[in-house]
């Protein structure tokens, strides 16, 4: 932005000693309707898309940064003045002004390089001062007659400048050399796996198609733990193929054991919790804004509590079900579904914007449901599930329809915002987990450009749709700025971002805890969907979350792709890390598998730092450069 504004500076000397008048990017030309409104009359370059031709006071699209000329055919009755456009014109802002003896507040900025030839012609730069003062005090982009303020008057939709590549460069690869030890196969689409602190040794592995499977001992028990399938939006499927190629976001997405799981006595004993996409029925305890007339919600979230079977440990009692909470969702799309408990002892759940794209649409409102405290779609929540019966004397408010509490220090307790909402501003939140210090490290999906992951904190606000990454985002276009003028302060911005050249959908993580890879800990590791959704092709990657840098994990001895649509990772209780993957796009056949991330040569050696089998010099010099990172990073990071 600093080099932008300094070749704003130059261009205006420039043009200063010229003498002469700056090129212009697009003409506009307005006519009238006599003294009821402007009218477009035309414009230049033709595809500029400025508005439509012989609209009354129409919306104006202006692009941030190109310079505009605007010639008024009956300048005399009508000046145009270029405004912070209030809902009256008596509380409108007067910026830069055609009409005589009237100087706008901005007509002498060097950077806007404002002309106004007298005879009906003027001329600007949309510069991010002059955007910053067309929307200071909640105020928007306009213009207006100087002499028929309260009828001649209408709206500039002001975007940004688009990037095609905002991030250019590539992800490197990493030295760190890894094996993918497949532990369960035929599955359809695993997307997340648990393992119960109850010294068993099971692993609890969730299918999007709607069970909960039983990994022991090597083997996939038969029946499911948990087979929620019939309960699920049926079929799965957007294209209507229902195989191989068809695609599908909805499903079991979500499933988190309860910290007391293994603790017999305690409320939360043998207790678990589910994500589920569910038809629409009945009234839901969260919903959108009002929609048309007839719309009908594409389906219903649905969080759900089970009780493990008294007699068979490894099957959930079907009677137990408990229903927590069901929330609209107006699209198939943009579901989240990942949850997870906090050291705290609550259950933090994701929820996407709705669906759709670029969180418009039936079901969004005009702000998108990402920046709206008052609805709970595009925000991480956080409550207690269990019964309040069961929990009394507990500070935490009950719930509104009975059925879980609310903890008491949630950021919009007491004040305006949804009680539940732990942060907010994510499009969606497929994938998260907490390390090991607390830090909740949440992947979120980005649009058409950007991927990002974040660092999610108590009443955050991660910038959707305002920004997509560090980017300002273009819900008219699905684009990205880099201009950042007039959004609101206190967005935060990802800790990890990348483009859509490297991929398609961040799949979340963990950092590293485990024993078996010295190479990976303290590193995040997390993955991308795929780079093509016509071809299975997900990613490895690690990351360093205080240096912020990102590289592809290399597999194997011999750097082989991955070659599978990534769907999850999952951990188990000593740290160690698996992949959920699948050879389909969607929840259909038997290509999903479960891998285990291991050493290359299946056992480390003390001293190989890239997991090469080997110790030698490359070792070393990797080890010193690691202890020289050391410096840099947060207090702690390389203990």
């Amino acid at each position: 932005m600093e080099d932008r504004t300094k070749s704003f500076l130059i261009i205006g000397f420039v043009v200063a000693l010229a003498g002469i008048a700056q090129a212009v990017d697009v003409s506009i030309t307005l006519g009238d309707s006599g003294f009821s409104g402007y009218v477009l009359n035309s414009f230049l370059p033709a595809d500029a898309a400025v508005g439509t031709i012989g609209a009354l006071n129409p919306d104006l699209k202006l692009v941030y940064h190109k310079r505009y000329e605007i010639t008024v055919v009956n300048y005399v009755s009508h000046p145009i003045e270029i405004l912070a456009k209030a809902t009256s014109s008596a509380s409108d802002v007067v910026l830069l002004s055609m009409a005589p003896g009237i100087t706008g507040s901005l007509e002498n900025d060097s950077e806007i390089l404002w002309e106004d030839t007298g005879t009906g012609t003027i001329r600007f730069t949309l510069t991010p001062t002059l955007y910053t003062a067309m929307t200071t005090g909640g105020l928007v982009p306009g213009y207006r007659c100087r002499v028929h303020a309260s009828t001649m008057r209408g709206n500039f939709m002001v975007v940004g400048d688009p990037i095609a590549n905002p991030i250019p460069g590539s992800i490197p690869k990493s030295s760190i050399r890894v094996e993918l030890q497949p532990i369960a196969t035929g599955l359809t689409a695993p997307v997340r796996l648990v393992e119960p602190a109850d010294g068993s040794g099971r692993l609890l592995i969730l299918d999007q198609k709607g069970t909960v499977e039983v990994l022991q001992n090597g083997q996939l028990l038969s029946p499911p733990m948990l087979d929620v399938s019939a309960r699920l939006v049926q079929p799965l499927g957007i294209i209507g193929t229902h195989d191989a190629n068809d695609y599908d976001e909805r499903g079991l997405l979500g499933l988190a054991l309860h910290p007391d799981f293994a603790n017999s006595g305690r409320p939360g004993y043998h207790k678990l919790y589910t994500f589920s996409s569910e038809p629409a029925s009945g009234t839901a305890d969260f919903t959108t804004f009002p929609v048309p007339t007839g719309f009908v919600y594409d389906h219903q979230d649905v969080i759900a509590e089970w009780i493990i079977d008294i007699v068979n440990p490894n099957l959930v009692d079907l009677a137990s079900r408990r229903e927590i909470l069901r929330i609209d969702h107006p699209q198939f799309n943009h579901n989240s579904g990942e949850m997870v408990f906090g050291l705290d002892g609550y259950l933090y759940f994701g929820l996407g914007d709705g669906g759709a794209a670029n969180d418009v649409g039936d079901g969004h409102g005009p702000l998108g449901n990402g920046q709206n405290i008052n609805r709970v779609l595009g925000s991480i929540l956080r409550i207690d599930p269990l019964d309040p019966a069961l929990t009394g004397g507990s500070p935490s408010a009950t719930s509104a329809n009975g059925k879980y509490r609310v903890p008491a220090d949630n950021p919009f307790v007491g004040i305006a915002g949804v009680d539940e909402i732990f942060a907010y501003g994510l499009r969606n939140p497929y994938s998260f987990g907490f390390d090991s210090g607390g830090r909740l490290i949440v992947g979120d999906v980005g649009q058409n450009t950007l991927e990002e992951i974040n660092i999610v904190t108590r009443g955050g606000n991660y910038g959707w749709n305002l920004k997509e990454g560090t980017f300002r985002f273009l819900p008219a276009t699905g684009q990205v700025t880099d201009f950042l003028g007039g959004l609101p302060a206190g967005l935060i911005d990802p800790v990890l971002q990348y483009d859509h050249d490297e991929g398609l959908a961040v799949i979340g993580g963990y950092v590293y805890r485990g024993a078996a890879l010295p190479a990976l800990q303290r590193l995040y590791v997390f993955g991308d969907f795929t780079r093509s959704f016509t071809a299975p092709s997900g990613r490895l990657f690690v990351a360093d979350l205080d240096l912020k840098t990102i590289e592809e994990l290399t597999i194997g001895s011999t750097d082989r792709p991955l070659g599978l649509f990534v769907k999850g990772f999952g951990r188990d209780n000593s740290g160690e890390l698996y992949v959920l993957a699948s050879t389909k796009l969607g929840p259909y056949g038997t290509g999903g598998v479960v891998f285990k991330i291991v050493p290359v040569c299946g056992q480390d050696f003390p001293g190989d730092a890239n997991g090469d089998c080997k110790v030698n010099l490359e070792d070393f010099a990797l080890m010193a450069a690691d202890w020289l990172k050391c410096s840099d990073r947060l207090p702690g990071a390389c203990l």
